[in-house]
This record gives C-alpha cells, sequence and structure tokens, in this order.
C-alpha cells in the first residue's frame, strides 16, 4: 500500500487567487482564449503520489504540470524566472489553511497541451517547492480551471487518457450518464450541489487536485452530527498544508457518511474528513470510479460509471509523517488508533522495521513518500527518539470505521 493510500497524505492546496467582491483579478482570471476553433486532442497522464500529473509545452519545452480542477493556474518562483515572467500584479491569495499572502502573478503566452494551444491565460506565482511533497513530483505548475474552462474535459481514469475537445459532439457520451449543474466560481473553480444524508449541501468543490480522501465543511459535519446523521466518526491533530507551508496543530475527523447524492446518483458509506479551514470538496477517491465530463459552457458534471463507488472503509495505523530539518516526523495521529495508544506528534523516526531512516536526505524523503513502507502484513515495527531517547514500538492496522 502506498504512503498516499495509507495515511491519505496528499496535499488538497487548494491554492487560487482570492479577491474581494469587485476585485479587478476576477476579470483578470477571465483572460485566455484557444487558439483553435475545432479541435479534439487526447494525451496521457500518470498518477504521481496522487495528483494527475501531464506533460505540456511552454515555449517550445516540454514540462511537467499538476492538473488541478481546484486551483488556478499556478506556476513556480523557479519557473517563472526560467520564463523572464513580467509580472503584471499581486493579488491576495489564501490557501486551505486561510493563510493569505500577496502574491505575484503573470500571464503565460501560451500553453500547449495535446494538439491544442490555450493562450493568455493568468498564472499566480508561488514557491510551491518549499513543500517538500510537491517539490517531489518535480513539476513546473498547475494547470487550473481558469485555463480548463475554455475547453470541454472528458477524463477517463481508468486508462489515465484526457480527451480534450471544444465541444461535446465530439465526444462518444453514452444515452445514459449521471447529470449534476456545475457552478463556476473565481477562477473557473466547479462546485455541484449535493446531498448527505437527505440534507442539500452546496458548494462541493470539484477537486482533482485532491488525490486524498473528500472533504467536509466543519459546521455541515457539526449539524449533522447534532441531529445524529453523522454517527460514526474519529478524531485527529496534525499540522495541516497550505500553498503557504503548514498550519500549527489542527483538529480533525475522519467519518463515513451514510449517504451522499449527486444528480440522481446514490452512493452509500463514503469516506469523508472534515478538516479546518477546508470546504466542501470531491477529490479522486470518488471521481476515479467514474468517467468524468466537464463542460463549463453547458455548466454540467456527467459521470459514467465504471466502479461502484462507496462502501469505504477507514483501515489506518493511525499516524502520518512530514518532513522537517533533515529528519521524518510523526505528524497526523488519529485517536483510537494503535499510533495513538505510542507516538507523540514531532516524535523523530529513525527506523520502520529494517530500514533507518536516521540521516535522510530531501531525495531520499521523496521515495519514502512515494513508496511508502508496504511489508505486506497489518503490522509495524517503528523506532522513535522522543527527548533524547529512543523507543521502539509495533503497531497495528486498524479498521477504526
Amino acid at each position: 500500500m502506498k504512503l498516499n493510500q495509507l495515511f491519505y497524505s496528499i496535499i488538497t492546496l487548494l491554492v487560487l487567487l482570492m479577491s474581494c467582491a469587485g476585485s479587478k483579478i476576477d476579470k483578470v482570471l477571465e483572460q485566455g482564449n484557444v487558439l483553435q476553433e475545432n479541435f479534439k486532442t487526447t494525451i496521457p497522464f500518470t498518477y504521481v503520489s496522487g495528483w494527475i500529473v501531464l506533460e505540456v509545452e511552454i515555449q517550445g519545452k516540454a514540462h511537467n504540470f499538476i492538473l488541478d480542477t481546484g486551483s488556478s493556474n499556478l506556476i513556480t518562483k523557479e519557473f517563472a524566472e526560467e520564463l523572464n515572467s513580467k509580472v503584471l500584479g499581486a493579488e491576495d491569495i489564501e490557501d486551505i489553511n486561510d493563510t493569505a499572502n500577496s502574491t505575484e502573478y503573470t500571464r503565460l503566452s501560451n500553453i500547449k497541451i495535446g494538439n491544442v494551444d490555450f493562450k493568455n491565460t493568468i498564472a499566480g506565482i508561488v514557491d510551491l517547492n518549499k513543500i517538500t511533497e510537491i517539490g517531489c513530483v518535480k513539476i513546473d505548475g498547475f494547470i487550473g480551471s481558469n485555463l480548463m474552462r475554455r475547453a470541454v474535459w472528458d477524463f477517463d481514469f481508468q486508462n489515465q487518457l484526457i480527451t480534450i475537445a471544444n465541444d461535446e459532439s465530439k465526444l462518444d457520451i453514452p444515452s445514459e450518464t449521471i447529470d449534476s449543474k456545475m457552478y463556476i466560481g473565481t477562477a473557473g473553480i466547479p462546485a455541484v450541489t449535493v446531498k448527505i444524508n437527505g440534507q442539500k449541501v452546496l458548494n462541493n468543490t470539484v477537486d482533482f487536485g485532491n488525490g486524498g480522501t473528500n472533504l467536509l465543511r466543519g459546521d455541515y459535519f457539526v449539524k449533522q452530527r447534532d441531529a445524529n446523521l453523522i454517527t460514526r466518526y474519529v478524531r485527529g491533530t496534525q499540522k495541516a498544508f497550505g500553498g503557504f507551508g503548514r498550519t500549527q496543530d489542527k483538529t480533525f475527523y475522519q467519518t463515513n457518511i451514510d449517504e451522499l447524492k449527486i444528480g440522481n446518483h446514490t452512493v452509500n458509506n463514503i469516506h469523508a474528513r472534515v478538516k479546518s479551514g477546508a470546504g466542501n470538496n470531491l477529490g479522486l477517491a470518488f471521481f476515479k470510479n467514474y468517467r468524468v465530463i466537464l463542460n463549463w459552457n453547458k455548466k454540467k458534471l456527467r459521470l459514467i460509471e465504471i466502479t461502484k463507488a462507496g462502501n469505504d472503509s477507514y483501515k489506518s495505523y493511525g499516524f502520518s509523517t512530514l518532513f522537517e530539518n533533515e529528519g521524518i516526523y510523526v505528524n497526523r495521529i488519529v485517536e483510537m488508533s494503535s499510533a495513538s495508544q505510542f507516538l507523540k506528534q514531532e516524535d523523530k523516526i529513525v527506523r520502520i522495521d529494517d530500514t533507518s531512516y536516521a540521516n535522510i536526505t530531501e531525495e531520499d524523503y521523496c521515495g519514502f513518500y512515494r513508496d511508502g513502507y508496504d511489508n505486506g502484513t497489518d503490522t509495524v515495527s517503528i523506532t522513535v527518539t522522543r527527548e533524547g531517547k529512543e523507543f521502539t514500538f509495533q503497531l497495528i492496522k486498524t479498521e477504526l470505521l
């Protein structure tokens, strides 16, 4: 089992150029067009640490970008320097932790994806590589919804193919689909309305940048918990990640939702996480069960069921890690788990089973983050240092939900 599957540790950036009402950035983000009038192209993509990574062409060179419908276009500071990007202005950006920063933005004259040329779209310039887990992916930026809104996007997650077309008529779509109205927010970021346990829940971001579990906003969780509509959950604490780094400890919950309805389609027993500062969010854990067509022009999300979503369980050792100060440290701890009985946040991990992590480089951590440490069993031996002393514990993977 990969580390991201085991700990749901994929980082949901949800970074976008946020603005106050009437701010000029709303209009700036609408800039851009497609050079071709009639087009259709199919491109492959890969999954890297849970993210969708695709190759694009900029200034005649190939570059790897993460595709994230929950974000606007972003490029790294290093790539902006390579392009000699002209800064058009600066605007407050807010990440998933409600951490704001004044961030510059630029115009990308052309991004070629397959045989389609996206012209003059806006991108924020963000120091993405300061988050180690993103730096591990070796990308130059994010393709976001302010670019994607110029076309129809058809995702075949099973075969790892994306088809981009100017019109749905160019796609082979079955007569029976699951349809939902798509609401378009700032930067073209799409959202849908769903029903959770019979109650309408607005503004569920369609977020392909979330390679982990779905997110439920805290106030919705509390309301449903108090009404006994949500009865199964476990609590934990962690340092959260956003576009501007990590926060101090925040409480989160893992829960199973009995019923989620999107359009006329019902999914039972679907897993979700409740995180401070996070909105409602459907990620790849849900959408990978479908062929997905996003049509910004018609404001429509279409799903073709491939596998059955839901019937989720949450089985975990109950901890996750982060890389800081040339070491691997315990980050997330889930109550009621095996880890909660033995580990403490900020324990330094020096050994897992027979592998030493006492002296580890950032490149070494990238391999650890990518591959995890599946030993084929539901037990793991972990050695940590705490206040100058070394401790070894045997952890058991436990079904918590």
